[in-house]
């Protein structure tokens, strides 16, 4: 198996269809620090605006620019390089040294790229990976083919009872070659180019595995419940817990308010995360039997297993039609979602 499947839907077929990200302008995402700035210390916390810029070239030219080491910069995540971002970026800066200006970075030979420094303060730390609340999200629909009368109420039910948390087809790479390269670097062919690309490769893996537990959840309906021997998560949050009898009533309502959520497995080499009960696990296994050359080479690389939220919650969403074929969708995901995941409960898109 090299493809990828079609994963469920929760709400039923798109409304409609439309084409999205035609130009950058049209998709736009601001993260959204998980803390506040501490003002002084040895590093820069710097917030840039890009377009049609990858992170990793951000932090490249940045870097060329200010004549700072590459490899002691940081980033809280990775931002679409087909976008219009706002991402923040850590820099060492030596003490006392006066502040690097804002404005825009030249980039050579990239014309149609752009790269600003757009806020600079001081902190007392590199800026690690996952140091963030979650992302706002913008997207431009244009050429829709869906009436209002069948989008606005899928909207209400999206905000209402969120959307399964897949991971959306950037993690598998084009055409999925992340994930077909994987499945070769796991039968001893060709391995990872460096250390970045051996990490993508294992979370294409991982991220086709839980894919393929969250379709099987989402299959049965019961993809956003809590009920007993359920590992559940808060919402937003890394820390798993088991659902208990005894709480049933008190995890029902919290869940009713997307205060929590069932999660499914990200397979590895046994860790630190909480085990599932015997009926959830055996559950789990049966899924990824056809999965199998995927778990076992997540765990002959030692990658360690964990929990994700089957569910993603969807805040602040709002839709406005701004004429009669483009419409505008603004929402706020917690970090490690998708904003493809919300859209594809709503319609289909493409560039033609």
């Amino acid at each position: 198996m090299t493809g990828l499947p079609e994963w469920s839907r929760a709400w039923g077929a798109p409304v409609g269809h439309a084409r999205v990200a035609v130009r950058p302008e049209d998709f736009r995402v601001d993260e959204r620090l998980g803390f506040a700035p501490a003002g002084e210390g040895p590093h820069l916390l710097v917030r840039v605006r890009k377009r049609r810029l990858s992170t990793a070239r951000a932090m490249q030219a940045l870097a060329g620019h200010w004549q700072v080491e590459r490899r002691q910069m940081g980033h809280a995540g990775r931002k679409d390089r087909h976008a219009l971002t706002t991402q923040w970026l850590s820099v060492p800066w030596p003490p006392g040294a006066s502040l690097p200006p804002t404005g825009s970075i030249p980039l050579d030979q990239e014309p149609d790229a752009r790269l600003e420094v757009i806020g600079v303060t001081r902190h007392r730390r590199k800026l690690p990976v996952g140091a963030l609340a979650g992302n706002d999200f913008q997207l431009t629909l244009r050429d829709v083919e869906a009436s209002a009368d069948a989008l606005r109420p899928r909207v209400v039910t999206i905000a209402r009872y969120g959307v399964p948390n897949y991971f959306g087809p950037q993690r598998f790479g084009r055409d999925g070659d992340n994930l077909v390269r994987a499945r070769r670097w796991f039968a001893g062919e060709a391995g990872p180019r460096s250390r970045n690309d051996r990490s993508m490769l294992l979370s294409a893996a991982r991220a086709a595995a839980f894919n393929a537990i969250l379709d099987d959840r989402v299959q049965a309906g019961d993809w956003c419940g809590a009920e007993p021997g359920e590992i559940l998560t808060l919402d937003g949050r890394g820390s798993v817990f088991m659902a208990e009898s005894g709480d049933l009533r008190h995890n029902r309502l919290r869940a009713a308010g997307l205060r929590v959520h069932p999660t499914g497995a990200l397979p590895g080499s046994p860790g630190r995360s909480l085990a599932p009960p015997p009926s959830l696990a055996a559950r789990e296994r049966a899924v990824l039997q056809d999965w199998d050359d995927l778990v076992e080479g997540l765990v002959d690389k030692r990658l360690e297993a964990a929990r994700r939220a089957l569910r993603l919650s969807v805040r602040a969403l709002a839709v406005r039609c701004l004429d009669g074929r483009t419409w505008r969708l603004s929402f706020r995901l917690m970090r490690g979602a998708y904003a493809t995941a919300v859209l594809r409960e709503l319609v289909e898109w493409g560039d033609d």
